[in-house]
């Protein structure tokens, strides 16, 4: 009886432990491909905005920092473009600027509304047989546009992704310190695809 009890109390406290909202905060990493098509033309990334007023003004000042030097190196490394070019060099007759805005960066951990019981009924076999312990729920979104020289708009992406992922013991996500990072490089990879798809080729 005592053992059921101890049971009950530990797995009480990590359903206690499960809930937090964090915000993904990347990295935004490489392409796993590049490009099916290189653009002839140089490209730069503008400032990457964070418009989702949950995030703290500190913390957006930081992310818009750490994203806008990893976006330039996705775009570079995916060969997208010919050439990428940092500011403050000017933006010759035919290249392109790149401006990102993510407007909504939401991640949650909940506990599986069927941990607790299942984890009790079975004594602990729903943990070590990857029974789902936490419910990651993502809501991630951005806008990316692509303008010419002159600020004439050439091509634009809207892109959401939201889903909720079950999470075991044996999953990675489940001691992952960079929750999220997949699901925003998923959203960003939409973007730099659907967007570039729409620019003409030369």
């Amino acid at each position: 009886m005592k053992t059921l009890h101890y049971l009950v109390v530990a797995l009480f406290g990590l359903n206690l432990t499960g809930c937090i909202s964090f915000t993904p905060s990347g990295p935004i990493g490489d392409p796993k491909h590049p490009a099916s098509y290189t653009q002839p033309r140089a490209a730069m990334v503008d400032d990457v905005l964070i418009s989702d007023n949950t995030v703290s003004d500190d913390l957006r000042k930081n992310l818009s920092s750490q994203f806008t030097v990893q976006l330039n190196n996705r775009i570079e490394r995916g060969e997208y473009f010919a050439k990428v070019i940092s500011f403050p060099a000017t933006l010759g007759e035919q290249d392109v600027l790149i401006k990102l805005n993510l407007t909504s960066l939401k991640g949650k951990r909940t506990p599986h509304p069927a941990y607790f019981p299942g984890a009790l009924l079975t004594l602990t076999m729903w943990i070590w047989v990857n029974g789902p312990i936490y419910v990651d729920k993502y809501n991630l979104a951005g806008e990316l546009s692509i303008t010419d020289a002159q600020g004439k708009l050439l091509a634009s992406s809207r892109h959401q992704v939201k889903l909720d992922q079950n999470t075991g013991l044996w999953d990675n996500d489940y001691y992952n310190m960079s929750l999220g990072s997949d699901q925003l490089n998923q959203l960003v990879e939409q973007l730099l695809q659907d967007s570039t798809r729409q620019l003409a080729r030369p």
